[in-house]
């Protein structure tokens, strides 16, 4: 494990189990709330899905299972890859109540088991903000990319990189310059929402924020093919992108990817599918014709 993810990890030791149940209520109440309508629980990430049931589905920094429940109850077959035992014990008391059965790793995903892990997954999918967590986005990317089977999707939503200039989202935390390559230690997501004496008392998590070419270039990298892009504009928590994305056929087994950005964020979706340019023909392309107009 990292030493920056030692750092995390020892920031979402403190309180992550009751800051769920005085925000989203106890696991049980969860659970008869995503019960009711599963589809309305994964708000816009429902339109990225091509289907649910008997898709394997890895969400990577589930947290408490907030989106992993729907998944489950609407028949994917869902691993959580978190950093926390509070947010483990929290999601699995809501998937009993649930009465679904969620798979449920706690490590550092980038020392992910590949052996039993490797090309297992139908979707990788992962939103609220993760990116920052890994200082290394090539090395996040191959390791998304190696847990993917071929024809596989990764599903992103995180923040804008905008983020990093200002903040956007009201999140309480540092701004810089748009092109800072500076790991700095900020407050894990939730420590605004405690009193400011145990706000200071809580422990600091490393972070790396990135701009879109390095995200892009990562994808590229670890030949993703980008499918989609989209960005949602702050304060939309509901709904769907401007069109639902394009469900290609499979003659072609290339992992692509569909990105988006919400509040001030972003979605994409990478999978392995046919009728796309690959990111490595894509890039080939580009210096090509970097070279002809030289």
């Amino acid at each position: 494990m990292k030493d920056y993810t030692v750092q995390n990890k020892r920031a979402w030791k403190y309180n992550a189990y009751d800051f769920w149940v005085r925000t989203a209520g106890s696991p049980a109440e969860l659970a008869a709330r995503v019960m009711a309508d599963p589809v309305r629980s994964l708000k816009r990430y429902a339109r990225y899905f091509d289907a649910f049931e008997g898709v394997r589905v890895a969400n990577i920094c589930g947290s408490c299972g907030k989106k992993a429940l729907p998944l489950a109850l609407l028949g994917a077959e869902v691993t959580v890859f978190d950093i926390s035992e509070d947010n483990r014990r929290y999601a699995l008391e809501a998937a009993d109540a649930a009465h679904v059965t969620l798979g449920y790793e706690v490590g550092d995903v980038l020392d992910v088991d590949l052996a039993r892990f490797g090309g297992s997954f139908d979707v990788v999918f992962m939103e609220g903000g993760v990116l920052h967590d890994f200082h290394d986005l090539d090395e996040f990317m191959r390791i998304m990319h190696t847990i993917l089977r071929k024809g596989g999707k990764l599903i992103c939503s995180d923040f804008h990189p905008f983020t990093k200039i200002a903040d956007i989202l009201q999140l309480q935390q540092p701004t810089m310059s748009y092109f800072s390559t500076e790991v700095f230690e900020g407050e894990m997501a939730h420590a605004r929402f405690f009193d400011e004496s145990v706000r200071r008392q809580m422990p600091r998590c490393s972070y790396r924020k990135h701009t879109v070419s390095e995200i892009i270039n990562a994808i590229i990298a670890s030949v993703f093919c980008l499918q989609r892009f989209d960005g949602i504009p702050p304060g939309r928590t509901s709904g769907s992108p401007a069109s639902s994305p394009p469900s290609p056929s499979n003659r072609h087994e290339k992992s692509s990817v569909c990105f988006a950005a919400h509040g001030g964020c972003f979605l994409f979706r990478m999978m392995r599918t046919p009728g796309y340019l690959s990111a490595a023909s894509w890039a080939t392309a580009s210096m090509m014709a970097s070279e002809a107009l030289a």
